[in-house]
């Protein structure tokens, strides 16, 4: 079983939880998918959506770009022969701003999931989260041949 096929089983057995958790650090998830590549609005979107199933609207997601490029965090270019498209780039300051941010965001998944650890924690010394095999029998799912 390859790496890509538990992330496929993963995801396939989280989509109840993928609309909350996208929607609650959506700000971060922009910040991060920018800070790899100039994206417009309409490119996030669509990646999100390919990447999680999870379709967030242009109504949330154009105020936190707008609100980042009031806040000097990110900057507006325009493609060469296409005034129209907006592209997003991080700033300088908005790249040591975005770093913090998902840096606290990641210290407070780390600690909800040891939250989570603590109090769902199977019999045996394992520990579900970190023992896909393990996860794959607790949840009665055949692993890929």
């Amino acid at each position: 079983m390859t790496g890509y096929e538990l992330e496929d089983i993963f995801l396939d057995n989280s989509k109840e939880f993928m609309p909350q958790i996208i929607k609650a650090g959506k700000d971060i998830l922009i910040l991060s998918m920018i800070s790899k590549r100039p994206m417009s609005g309409y490119d996030l979107i669509k990646k999100i959506f390919t990447e999680t199933s999870v379709l967030l609207s242009q109504g949330s997601v154009y105020p936190i770009l707008y609100s980042f490029e009031e806040e000097d965090i990110l900057k507006v270019e325009y493609e060469r022969g296409d005034m129209r498209t907006k592209m997003y780039r991080l700033t300088p300051q908005g790249m040591e701003i975005a770093q913090d941010k998902i840096d606290h965001f990641v210290l407070a998944l780390n600690h909800f999931i040891k939250l989570l650890d603590t109090e769902a924690t199977c019999p045996s010394s394992h520990n579900i989260t970190n023992d896909p095999v393990l996860f794959l029998q607790r949840h009665n799912i055949d692993a890929p041949v």
